[in-house]
């Protein structure tokens, strides 16, 4: 009798602790943890839940507890305080804008499974954009983008194209390919920046982005204004909603390890 019900205690504990396990994942994935390993795949949260039944079923258990704690404090202070503005305010450059430079350069931001590019840099483009047509520079360097989504290799190339015919650019317009990361990114454009003489440009980004990017533009050789792009939903205005702001956070968290990771290689100082 005793046996079974030391059976059933344990076994709801294992239970309990697999269910914390799960929940904390998916706060986890909320706060943008999952993102941090490009892979974004249901082994994240069965792993968290076999690993919280694993931890249920022995005297640490309380720790699952206070882990959940932590992050629905975080969790409200995301959502309730300035919190996100403060941590992202280091990460943005906002440099002053000069009359004229050699080139502007909007950076890409991914592309959805259905080969559109994401909303952000169509921010990032519209921003280019926008400079371009104050007479800021003659051209402008966008990257097109090719990914491997679902065993299928996608690119917002025809959506690009679709964006700058109509916008009126298209031969002022330079596309930049086999785009990966910053890195890459700057080190191709500076191919083209070198065969047509071009220093200095305006790198645009999303703000979030701006200290890493432009760091990375300099590193290879470029004059940079670095100029943050008028992003929406960026959870950096007071006014933001709880969903921009935790994309703001996600932002800020994938950014504090990036930039880690590029000064580690030497990419960046």
């Amino acid at each position: 009798m005793l046996d079974g019900a030391r059976g059933q205690t344990i076994a709801r504990q294992v239970a309990t602790g697999a269910i914390l396990g799960a929940l904390c994942a998916v706060v986890a994935y909320l706060l943008g943890v999952q993102q941090l390993t490009r892979h974004l795949q249901l082994s994240f949260f069965i792993g968290a839940a076999i690993a919280g039944a694993a931890v249920g079923a022995t005297r640490l258990r309380a720790l699952l507890w206070i882990g959940a704690g932590l992050l629905v404090v975080l969790c409200l202070l995301i959502d309730y305080t300035p919190l996100v503005q403060w941590l992202a305010e280091p990460m943005i450059r906002r440099d002053p804008i000069p009359q004229r430079v050699d080139a502007i350069a909007t950076l890409g931001a991914g592309v959805t499974p259905e080969g559109w590019m994401r909303s952000e840099k169509l921010d990032r483009f519209l921003t280019g954009l926008q400079l371009q047509r104050r007479g800021v520079a003659p051209a402008l360097m966008v990257s097109r983008e090719r990914v491997r989504i679902g065993g299928l290799m996608v690119s917002d190339s025809a959506d690009l194209a679709r964006l700058v015919d109509l916008s009126g650019a298209r031969a002022s317009t330079i596309f930049v390919d086999s785009i990966s990361t910053t890195r890459t990114e700057a080190l191709r454009m500076k191919r083209i920046a070198d065969a047509h003489g071009w220093h200095r440009i305006a790198v645009v980004t999303s703000p979030l982005h701006t200290r890493r990017a432009c760091a990375t533009f300099e590193a290879v050789g470029f004059q940079v204004v670095c100029v943050p792009a008028m992003l929406r939903g960026s959870g950096l205005d007071p006014a933001s909603i709880p969903e921009d702001r935790f994309r703001g956070f996600r932002s800020w968290l994938y950014e504090t390890f990036a930039t880690d990771s590029y000064r580690r290689r030497g990419w960046i100082r």
